[in-house]
């Protein structure tokens, strides 16, 4: 299991990479949405907003009146090997590692991104 810090520096690596890549970003999410990950073996989560192909810094609470549009849930061992590439979101979203709240589009969507 990793520590909160590790899963904390993997999260803002991860969405670093997105905001490095706006184009891919913007015509995947169109409009604002946010977008959380619930890291279940630590009980901890993290927040960002995704607007015009932008990634905002990832947060330990969800902007104030807005409503989580994309929820990953997994465990820490399992995002430290979608970050480091060691598997795929496809793959780690097939075998039941990775669950998605969102609507179907989003869903789709998501793909895009991992």
């Amino acid at each position: 299991m990793a520590t909160k810090d590790e899963v904390g520096r993997a999260i803002e690596r991860l969405m670093a990479r997105l905001d490095g890549n706006q184009d891919n970003v913007r015509s995947a999410i169109p409009g604002r949405k946010v977008m959380g990950c619930l890291v279940t073996d630590i009980d901890a989560s993290w927040y960002s907003v995704i607007e015009d192909g932008k990634v905002s810094p990832p947060t330990e609470a969800p902007p104030p009146g807005e409503q989580v549009a994309v929820l990953l849930k997994l465990r820490s061992d399992d995002l430290i090997d979608l970050v480091e590439e060691r598997t795929t979101f496809m793959s780690a979203f097939l075998s039941g590692k990775v669950r998605v709240d969102a609507s179907l589009s989003d869903l789709l969507r998501m793909r895009a991104l991992f």
